[in-house]
């Protein structure tokens, strides 16, 4: 194996693939393919630097964008920019989304430790197809000390395996719309044993579930990856706090924001001015705040033209952020969901809707609310 390794999965498993390039303390890059399906995997003395689907065509977005769109923390416009970025100047995804302010190194990380992982829980899963390793040298920043070794990878991943049938029968289905039954704190209080971070992890979920988004979205945006993000629904089906929506046909994204802006109640001229005022402050003091904490040390500022487009949706963004303020120095807490921001009066149904009609969502984490970006 000094040059390569080809075969097929069904002669040599993936576990043997895997195992052999632990043992062997093995540097480079390893493709698995299934059909049109290719999925590659970086190796650096045995440990895995990232695994990432490799694009079909060179036309097709970033598969860190990808991950980064499906899990709320960048817009699909803003995906296709850095995408664009990156095509021209030969920069990773990664650098180009930092060096626009849009995240920070740790949060690209974590974006990329996800896909990671839901990667190589894919190919695990995988019984036929192709393989081919090809042992070259590998350029990344990682620390090698911090790489987990492929042997663990695989134990970790076919226990994940054998445990994926015991509660794929909650959830048989990505397209499957769930609705909230019951209250999770009758669930934490009958938790038992469960750590604080498990619930932490539920009670994400939980928030997430509203009778529209698909289980896909759901795992998506709690970022916990498709097998703890569909165990933990598969745990509140059980456990009685969410149930399939009955007759579901799929409720869409476009369908939701439609429906809020014409069922939503409307405000009175006096609340709403009384709101409206009240957001103005707030708006100006969280403005100052946001840019004295977010604004990147010893970095120049500039200034970018910037369409139409991204004006709306910046414009969109801040109205949203605002108004969460508000509602928390007003109710000592901040919107179990942004439904709740039209209920007490904070603003009207129409502003929970991206421009472009698609609806934000939030999700309680430890550090506060977080707004999620609409899905492009």
């Amino acid at each position: 194996m000094s040059v390569g390794l080809s075969g097929n999965l069904r002669d040599f498993g993936i576990a043997d693939v895997f195992q052999l390039i632990g043992q062997q303390r093995k540097t480079g890059v390893l493709e698995l393919s299934r059909g049109k399906r290719r999925v590659q995997l970086v190796f650096d003395r045995g440990g895995v630097v990232v695994a990432f689907p490799a694009a079909a065509r060179d036309g097709d977005s970033d598969p860190l964008g990808e991950m980064m769109a499906r899990c709320g923390v960048l817009t699909r416009q803003r995906v296709a920019e850095a995408t664009s970025a990156r095509r021209s100047s030969a920069q990773a995804f990664g650098r180009a989304v930092v060096d626009r302010g849009w995240l920070d190194v740790a949060q690209v990380t974590c974006i990329e430790d996800l896909l990671t992982r839901d990667t190589i829980f894919e190919v695990l899963r995988w019984e036929s197809g192709s393989f081919d390793f090809r042992a070259q040298a590998v350029s990344h920043d990682r620390d090698p000390g911090t790489l987990l070794g492929a042997e663990q990878i695989l134990m970790d991943g076919l226990r994940m395996v054998d445990e994926w049938q015991s509660f794929t029968a909650q959830v048989p289905s990505d397209e499957m719309v769930f609705e909230p039954v019951g209250s999770f704190e009758t669930y934490r209080d009958s938790a038992g044993t469960v750590s604080a971070d498990q619930l932490e992890s539920a009670r994400t979920v939980h928030s997430l579930v509203d009778g529209r988004l698909p289980a896909r979205r759901i795992v998506d945006l709690s970022r916990l990856g498709t097998f703890d993000g569909t165990r933990i629904l598969a745990e509140l089906r059980s456990a009685g706090l969410v149930e399939p929506v009955r007759g579901q046909g799929g409720l869409g994204l476009r369908r939701h924001a439609r429906a809020i802006r014409s069922s939503a109640p409307r405000l009175s001229g006096g609340v709403a001015t009384s709101v409206a005022t009240a957001v103005c402050v707030l708006a100006l003091l969280a403005s100052a705040v946001f840019v004295r904490s977010h604004q990147p040390d010893a970095t120049p500022l500039r200034i970018e033209p910037r369409s139409l487009e991204r004006l709306r949706e910046a414009y969109a963004t801040r109205r949203l952020r605002n108004a969460m303020d508000a509602y928390r120095l007003a109710e000592g807490d901040w919107p179990a969901s942004l439904d709740g921001l039209v209920r007490r009066g904070y603003l009207g149904a129409e502003a929970l809707a991206a421009p472009e009609g698609r609806p934000y969502y939030s999700a309680n984490r430890d550090d506060g609310v977080v707004l999620l970006a609409p899905e492009y």
